[in-house]
């Protein structure tokens, strides 16, 4: 009966749609046709609109997993990353792999304890004596304060006149006479200095007795926090421990050993909620064969990061890559498609003398060697100019970018041309197709960007910690159905130009073909058209330029 409700058929015509033998590579892969009409099935439920969830003022990831049921029918399952408003449990919406909000559930008496030791702490907050010694402490030493200022300024006065009755009497008395004075000036002195330390070590003594007092009553406080942090980390644990993961080869890992390793060391929060795992789980447990998967975008973005409403997107790294590595193994899935099928030997070259190569990247190509890719731009620069010293690259372009690179022969070089970065002196010009079009002819966008930390490569727009980032740009030729423009980035962040276009808060419109933040197409349209830098040892301004190939 629960395979039932969660299992929904899927009808299709087999000459136009064809079921894929492998698993769709979860980090990084376009839609299979069959995953992405069973995803439109579900976007028209959404339409109606019958969830309990405002998703005009937060979206909501949904995903499908097509499966072939125990007795040999194609369907699919649906499910939603995180909880719904009211932490609601629509039925037909296979449920999270550990409900922590469950009635009886462990999570729920544990969190009746931490709601009664948070209470206990705030009563013995809230006792009389706790109020009176913190109110009386706060009063005596503001009044302690008070007092040493005073004391110090009669003291500095003190010795000013002192001061003035030596200048005085320097030209009227003997030298005998002057001398017996400053003795006697100099043991005044002496004596308001010790009269000073003595009153202001009393005042000290009565504080650290009031503190003595009101220690006792803070450390009941202290006692009761730790109990609840104590607490706090056990259920933790538990939660972790509670979340277990099948695979096909019906092994089973909780959260803490799968991220045991990892640079996080434990789960980061959220993880085990997105729909990948949640999916997968459902159909390990219940017998059905894993095909592929789709996940969606449905609702208003978040301020920070990238969503396009209906959009389809991979899984996320950070929180679903240990866990996805684990419950694929077992699956025939297919390769990274970061990993090219043909590879090339060499590079355009539109400059090169000495000390300086300017080549041309292709689009789809790693600019450096990935963790688990050695292929790239680097790698074919070090095979055809076998010569160059040092880490040769300047800078880099995105994997999906194409256009100018500037590498260095030997290290002296490469240092003076990453000066020239660093200061920002060196101009470039990009250029880029956007999916919509724009009102303003010119102008620059400002949002400060850092990592997304669950998500890399994603970037974030981040208020608080993000590092600046300016972008200029002027548009080449508008049209009803998208923009031609010329970006000149002041700044080098990661993803600039392409967070800068697509964020409702820049231009509000991705680059063309952009898979991360806008919707995937045969290439990313944006090329690095121009260059402009002073040679690293003539001094002299070298300008480059590129034919944009779209």
């Amino acid at each position: 009966m629960e395979k039932a409700l969660y299992f929904n058929p899927i009808h299709f015509d087999s000459n136009k749609i064809t079921v894929p033998s492998c698993f769709n590579f979860p980090f990084n892969h376009e839609p299979n046709a069959i995953s992405l009409l069973a995803a439109e099935q579900v976007k028209k439920e959404l339409k109606s609109n019958k969830l309990k969830h405002d998703f005009g003022s937060q979206g909501k990831m949904f995903g499908v997993l097509i499966v072939k049921s125990p007795n040999g029918e194609l369907g699919f399952l649906k499910a939603f990353s995180g909880k719904l408003e009211q932490n609601e449990q629509p039925k037909s919406y296979v449920p999270p792999v550990f409900d922590v909000h469950q009635n009886g559930g462990f999570f729920k008496k544990a969190e009746q304890q931490l709601d009664l030791l948070t209470e206990e702490i705030q009563l013995l907050k809230n006792t009389p004596n706790y109020q009176k010694l913190n109110k009386k402490l706060n009063k005596k030493q503001k009044e302690h304060q008070e007092i040493i200022l005073e004391m110090k300024g009669k003291l500095k006065q003190n010795k000013a006149l002192r001061k003035e009755e030596r200048d005085s009497k320097i030209k009227t008395q003997s030298p005998k006479d002057y001398e017996l004075l400053n003795q006697q000036l100099n043991e005044i002195s002496k004596q308001e200095q010790i009269v000073y330390k003595k009153e202001r070590k009393a005042l000290q003594k009565s504080l650290e007795l009031l503190s003595a007092e009101l220690k006792i009553e803070e450390n009941k406080i202290k006692k009761k926090k730790k109990e609840r942090r104590e607490l706090s980390s056990r259920i933790q644990t538990a939660i972790f421990e509670s979340y277990s993961f099948l695979n096909a080869k019906n092994k089973t890992k909780n959260l803490l050993e799968l991220f045991e390793k990892t640079s996080f060391g434990l789960p980061p929060s959220g993880a085990g909620e997105c729909c990948a795992p949640r999916l997968l789980q459902y159909a390990y447990k219940n017998n059905f064969e894993a095909i592929c998967f789709t996940e969606f975008w449905w609702g208003e973005s978040p301020e920070s990061e990238i969503r396009m409403h209906q959009q389809h997107y991979p899984a996320c790294r950070g929180k679903c890559g240990p866990i996805l590595q684990h419950m694929l193994k077992g699956l025939k899935v297919d390769k990274d498609p970061l990993v090219p099928l043909h590879k090339i030997d060499s590079v355009t070259v539109l400059y090169e003398d000495a000390s300086v190569l300017v080549v041309e990247k292709p689009a789809n190509i790693l600019s450096v060697p990935g963790k688990e890719i050695e292929y790239s731009l680097a790698s074919i620069i070090q095979k055809q100019f076998p010569n160059i010293e040092g880490p040769g690259l300047v800078h880099r372009l995105d994997f999906e970018t194409s256009g100018i690179v500037l590498v260095a022969k030997n290290l002296s070089c490469y240092k003076a041309l990453q000066n020239q970065f660093t200061a920002r002196s060196i101009r470039k010009k990009y250029v880029a197709i956007l999916q919509e079009p724009i009102a303003s002819d010119n102008g620059k966008v400002t949002l400060p960007l850092r990592v997304d930390l669950f998500n890399r490569p994603r970037q974030l727009v981040c208020l608080e910690h993000g590092k600046n980032a300016l972008t200029k740009y002027s548009i080449i030729k508008n049209k009803k159905t998208e923009t031609r423009i010329a970006f000149y980035p002041v700044t080098g962040r990661t993803h600039q130009l392409r967070v800068h276009s697509a964020h409702k808060k820049g231009l509000n419109s991705p680059i063309l073909g952009d898979s991360l933040y806008g919707t995937a197409d045969e290439r990313l349209y944006l090329h690095a058209a121009s260059l402009v830098f002073k040679h690293p040892v003539t001094n002299k301004k070298i300008e480059i330029n590129s034919t944009v190939p779209f």
